[in-house]
């Protein structure tokens, strides 16, 4: 077995000197450097005349990654891992560590400091020199792979009176409840010891919805500190001890044998200086045929909030809807990264089917060839972005009237349903015709619009927004365009394929040289929802954005920006001022 010792020969002597220099009498455990490659180190720090216990264990990868050092008699509170009692001595980023430096450097300098933070009466000196974040003990609670329990945000605010009750799991339709359990915990009340059941939270309408398949009982208790071990059995053990065979949870029957599921909620440091609730899971399961086990499942908070907290400041779409014409290869990946940003509404219109030979540069993979682009984007927003509503339009804008029965609504009509409330109308296409009829509907509704384009060869794109009253419109955009007082992005209309099984030919492009676009295309979308009007001011704005590739692939792209005045040839524009 190869080490970090073999690899660098001196280094363990050189680390064995240092803790002699240092005055620190530490042993190398020879036995499991032999036998399993480990390198731990133990001995005695003495610190204001008391004698601490330490272990020291070097990772694999060490010296480019720090050592570990456990102190298994201290209780800190703080900066100490409750179970493995290893110390936070350093900063948790791999930068504060020196590959240069030796264990016995960082025992000597790090844990009397640690200590003296820690000491009564330095709390104020503590908080100003720690990294400025929480303490979840709950992290340290592992759960199965491949299991979750979500928890909304009414779950996490519960009164500290609030001591046991029952509460309801919420599984999808697609993943039913089974061992590797996905739930949602969508109901919870309270069962005190006096009076009737008490109604404490619920899961939010759009999360609801989401989890809208079968359900399983489950029954909770307040811990009032944590379990004395991180595992299954303490958990049930901390809960049994506080409601006794009362807080025992009903079996309940899945594939393959049944389960039970208890919960605790504790306490704990979610910020700096904050608390709130936690939640752990222990999940007894029976088997058919087999030996009784459980496991854990640590509850992940699921709010807007909680979603929200990770975008920037200006990022708030939970109350803007777009309609987005167009779901191939542009579009598709746009609607995904609206619906990460928390669009509450995205409707999308396209008439495709999937192509397998698209998914090079498509947003989905294989799962979705031979699907309606706009189901299948329709079933991953739904599935794993709850708090966005897709909605699919499957059509396609320019059929003949004949084409539809004297049932059917006309194409106008389709449009004035599918603009009508929304917040940004966003072109996709590259279709001029397409764009054309659009930019007049948007214009007569004072509706801003977003064109979001690759060129042909997948050699640049295009992003450019039009804001009625403000820039100039889009056939002002095509105008400068044309004549160059906007660069258009470069583009190779040679290299275009027409692939086998495809009616037509397509563009060459990979999905990486659409992405760009793509991402700035989101970026001004959320600009567009989000600024206010003062940002617009001539002057300050810039509304269209040309990406062009270098023919050396490895090259970044170039970006122009440019505002959008009103183009003197523009005769629509002319006749609005007149």
């Amino acid at each position: 077995m190869r080490t970090w010792v073999d690899r660098f020969p001196g280094r363990l002597e050189r680390e064995l000197a240092d803790f002699a220099e240092q005055g620190l009498e530490f042993e190398l455990d020879g036995a499991q450097l032999n036998e399993q490659g480990r390198v731990v180190l133990r001995g005695i720090f003495t610190h204001n005349g008391d004698e601490i216990p330490l272990e020291v264990r070097y990772p694999d990868l060490f010296p480019y990654l720090r050592p570990e050092v456990v102190a298994p008699g201290l209780d800190l509170g703080r900066h100490q891992d409750p179970y493995d009692r290893n110390l936070c001595l350093l900063d948790p980023s791999t930068r504060a560590w020196d590959s240069d430096e030796t264990a016995a450097a960082l025992i000597s300098n790090r844990v009397p400091y640690l200590l003296g933070l820690l000491a009564p009466g330095a709390e104020e000196t503590l908080r100003a020199a720690e990294t400025p974040q929480g303490e979840p003990v709950s992290i340290r609670f592992p759960s199965l792979p491949g299991t979750v329990i979500f928890v909304p945000g009414a779950a996490l605010v519960l009164s500290s009176s609030s001591a046991s009750g029952s509460g309801r799991l919420a599984f999808s339709i697609a993943e039913p409840p089974q061992f590797e359990l996905r739930a949602l915990l969508c109901e919870l009340v309270e069962k005190p010891s006096k009076g009737p059941v008490r109604a404490l939270a619920k899961a939010d309408d759009e999360l609801a919805r989401h989890f809208g398949g079968a359900q399983v009982p489950f029954r909770w208790v307040r811990l009032s500190e944590p379990p004395a071990e991180n595992t299954v059995e303490a958990v049930l053990s901390s809960i049994e001890a506080v409601r006794g065979e009362s807080a025992s949870p009903p079996w309940h029957s899945v594939p393959g044998g049944r389960m039970a599921v208890a919960a605790a909620v504790l306490r704990e440091e979610v910020a700096q200086g904050e608390f709130g609730d936690a939640w752990i899971f222990a999940v007894r399961v029976r088997p058919e045929g087999g030996q009784e086990g459980a496991f854990l499942v640590r509850g992940q908070p699921l709010s807007r909030e909680v979603l929200q907290a990770r975008l920037p400041d200006p990022v708030r779409l939970g109350s803007k809807t777009v309609s987005l014409v167009g779901l191939g290869s542009v579009g598709s990946a746009l609607a995904i990264e609206l619906a990460r940003a928390g669009l509450a509404e995205l409707r999308g219109m396209d008439s495709d089917t999937v192509d397998a030979g698209t998914t090079v540069r498509w947003a989905l993979g294989q799962s979705a060839a031979g699907r309606w682009k706009g189901g299948a984007i329709a079933r991953l927003v739904a599935r794993d972005y709850p708090y966005t509503r897709f909605m699919p339009v499957i059509h396609r804008l320019g059929q003949s009237a004949h084409r539809r029965t004297a049932r059917q609504s006309s194409e106008l009509d389709v449009l004035e349903e599918f603009l009508a409330g929304t917040d940004l109308l966003v072109d996709a296409t590259a279709e001029i015709g397409v764009q054309h009829v659009l930019a007049d509907l948007a214009d007569e509704r004072d509706l801003a619009q977003l064109y979001v384009s690759s060129t042909e060869g997948a050699r640049g794109g295009l992003v450019a927004r039009v804001l009625p009253g403000v820039t100039g419109c889009w056939l002002c955009l095509q105008h400068h365009l044309e004549d160059g007082t906007i660069p258009a992005p470069a583009s190779d209309p040679t290299q275009a394929v027409q692939p086998r099984g495809c009616g037509a030919s397509t563009f060459v492009g990979a999905g990486f040289d659409i992405t760009p676009v793509v991402a700035h295309g989101a970026r001004v979308a959320v600009a567009t929802l989000t600024e206010s009007g003062s940002e617009h001011a001539e002057g300050e704005r810039t509304d269209v954005f040309a990406c062009s590739f270098p023919t050396k692939r490895s090259l970044p792209p170039q970006w122009t920006a440019h505002p959008l005045t009103q183009h003197p040839r523009c005769g629509v524009c002319a006749e609005r001022a007149a």
